[in-house]
């Protein structure tokens, strides 16, 4: 990271004049150790773009800009749209006014895969993976800040109880790696819980088709997690149907649905297309 100089974001704060606003969940990174480290988790070179979301006053964008040819901001405060415009290297930086859980990556992209970064705001983690696993054939590698519990959710393996829908269909396209955990005091001002940092890494082919089917299992088996398999599906499907898939993907319906694979779901989602 040749040219990068790290500057305390309060520092950029204060000098325009700003604060944290809870409205828009921002806790600033405040920790260069963190910045670096998801900064080498990136793997950019010289030639890479990325999108980084949520870049608030620019204390990861200022290190990625040091590193790659073009770094595309999506920031939806107006205060921090404006003070991005005079912290940094605008032609190394471009500015995307908007929402990070509707980033569109096919515009920013051209349709090339892109790396995407980010220090997630918490109250909307989940929608925004949500829209990452949809566009995964558009992304390199994405580096990501999110609380604790939600990285135990997303590395969690069948029959544990950080088990859920957001692991299958996060598992489902990527590889997930933890790269670091960050402490409260990492940040200004310092949220109520930990944090990490995860690596999602596309497969070469998903776990699972990516069909309707396999979302309607996966949310009927995970909605109503605490009955067996076959009786929350019965609440989807109805029991005939539910019965049919469970012998073709010849899987024990009194089994609980978070005991399941990935490919067993695909299984499952398999009997369910043959059928329609």
């Amino acid at each position: 990271m040749s040219g990068y100089t790290w500057e305390d974001p309060r520092r950029v704060l204060a000098r325009h004049g700003l604060t944290p606003k809870r409205s828009y969940s921002q806790n600033f990174l405040i920790s260069e150790r963190a910045v670096r480290g998801i900064v080498g988790a990136c793997e950019l070179t010289e030639e890479s773009q990325i999108v980084e979301l949520g870049p608030g006053c620019g204390t990861l964008t200022v290190a990625l800009a040091a590193v790659c040819a073009r770094v595309f901001a999506v920031e939806r405060d107006p205060d921090m749209l404006a003070l991005l415009e005079q912290e940094t290297d605008r032609e190394r930086v471009q500015l995307v006014p908007g929402d990070a859980k509707e980033v569109d990556l096919q515009a920013l992209s051209g349709g090339a895969r892109i790396h995407v970064a980010g220090n997630l705001p918490y109250a909307i983690t989940g929608a925004i993976l949500r829209r990452l696993v949809e566009q995964s054939d558009l992304i390199q590698h994405a580096v990501l800040m999110v609380q604790r519990e939600v990285r135990d959710r997303l590395v969690a393996a069948p029959d544990t109880s950080d088990y859920g829908a957001l692991t299958v269909f996060t598992q489902q396209v990527f590889r997930v790696e933890t790269v670091l955990h960050v402490p409260r005091t990492a940040f200004h001002p310092p949220p109520k819980v930990t944090s990490s940092v995860v690596k999602l890494t596309p497969l070469a082919s998903p776990r699972a088709p990516r069909v309707p089917s396999f979302e309607r299992i996966v949310r009927a088996a995970f909605q109503a997690r605490r009955k067996t398999l076959r009786n929350a599906l019965i609440q989807a499907l109805g029991a005939a149907e539910s019965d049919a898939i469970l012998e073709a993907a010849s899987i024990d319906g009194r089994r609980r649905g978070e005991t399941l694979s990935i490919e067993e779901y695909a299984k499952l989602a398999e009997a369910l297309e043959s059928k329609n």
